[in-house]
């Protein structure tokens, strides 16, 4: 399977009418080669994967983010941080090729009583405003870069980490809503601890994780984290948890 982008010009297109096109927000099938008609609207990439089969929601609180997780980062370990950070490639997947798994995943209907829908649409099908949350809002950039900061080649299991980090939502979200999510390393250190600490049945609860999360955005401004090496940063996160517990 050849990956591909939306153009520019399409995506733009999208975005601004995703109001007059909400009813096709709640269609089975994929619906933006009829809509697009004759035009051009997306590009090849060089970018070669597996088909990869998702596994679908089953419910409310069964969503499979774990085991997707490992499908989308295994099939797309090679991108680069640029690609991975690309709006077209991510608008692409969701209106294309994970389609139905985002209309079970994300159902349009699950928000229009609750929230505007059109801010729900640009959430999880594009990229929202803010750039360092927009990367996990979207359905399927998410599952990448859930994998991206958390998979580690020299455990037994590289996806141990990320069970840790998908094992709560409020671990994820306060985790890589932050600048400093980007580097895998210092968000691997935080996941590392905690899972020594779920061996200790030291569990870190919400409040005090957020407050971990505020101390290491606070250390960067003092510290180089990225010149920090794994030990020193587990060392520093574990004494912060020590005063937090």
């Amino acid at each position: 399977m050849e990956l591909s982008y939306i153009s520019d010009s399409s995506l733009e297109e999208l975005r601004v009418n995703i109001i007059s096109n909400l009813e096709k927000y709640k269609e089975e099938e994929v619906w933006v080669d009829k809509y697009f008609e004759a035009t051009t609207w997306n590009f090849p990439s060089k970018i070669r994967i597996e088909n990869i089969d998702l596994h679908m929601p089953q419910s409310s609180t069964i969503h499979f983010d774990f085991e997707n997780t490992k499908k989308i980062y295994t099939s797309l370990k090679g991108l680069s941080i640029l690609q991975a950070t690309d709006e077209r490639l991510w608008v692409y997947l969701t209106h294309t090729t994970f389609w139905k798994y985002m209309r079970k995943r994300w159902p349009v209907e699950s928000y229009i009583d609750k929230d505007k829908p059109e801010e729900a649409i640009k959430e999880r099908y594009f990229f929202m405003a803010n750039r360092d949350r927009a990367l996990i809002r979207n359905g399927i950039a998410r599952l990448w870069w859930y994998g991206y900061v958390s998979y580690d080649e020299s455990r037994e299991d590289p996806f141990e980490l990320t069970k840790v980090l998908l094992s709560k939502l409020d671990i994820a979200q306060s985790l890589l809503e932050r600048s400093f999510s980007r580097n895998p390393d210092i968000t691997k250190a935080v996941l590392s601890v905690l899972k020594q600490k779920e061996h200790e049945s030291s569990i870190i609860d919400r409040e005090n994780f957020r407050s971990l999360m505020m101390y290491i955005n606070q250390l960067g401004g003092v510290t180089i984290l990225d010149t920090l090496d794994r030990e020193d940063l587990e060392e520093l996160i574990r004494e912060k948890i020590e005063t937090l517990m």
